[in-house]
């Protein structure tokens, strides 16, 4: 075998290593974008009639190998009050599936 093609084999095989030792974070594969509408959506249910102001993504939270929560907060105004409120999407990090949504006022 050449000296040059022996090192490009070596070379893929240390690389394929490494991707197999650090795989790619799993939560990544879920950009929050794919939450959002969904999120809003479960506020306008929730509060039905309310104006829903400041609404913005809070973080992530890798909850165990199965589940990983999106944070979404909102203020709702609903006569003369307000208060802030979230929204929890719990999904698979892996798969995208939804696994429950929880909306609750702070």
């Amino acid at each position: 075998m050449q000296p040059k093609l022996w090192m490009l084999i070596a070379a893929g095989i240390v690389l394929l290593g490494s991707l197999m030792i650090h795989p790619v974070s799993k939560a990544a594969v879920q950009p929050f974008e794919n939450w959002e509408r969904l999120a809003y959506t479960a506020f306008k249910d929730e509060y039905k009639g309310a104006a829903l102001n400041d609404y913005h993504y809070i973080g992530r939270t890798e909850v165990n190998e199965e589940q990983t929560k999106d944070v979404f907060r909102v203020t709702v105004k609903e006569g003369s009050t307000r208060f802030a409120a979230h929204a929890e999407i719990y999904f698979h990090p892996v798969t995208g599936h939804l696994i429950s949504i929880n909306v609750f006022r702070l």
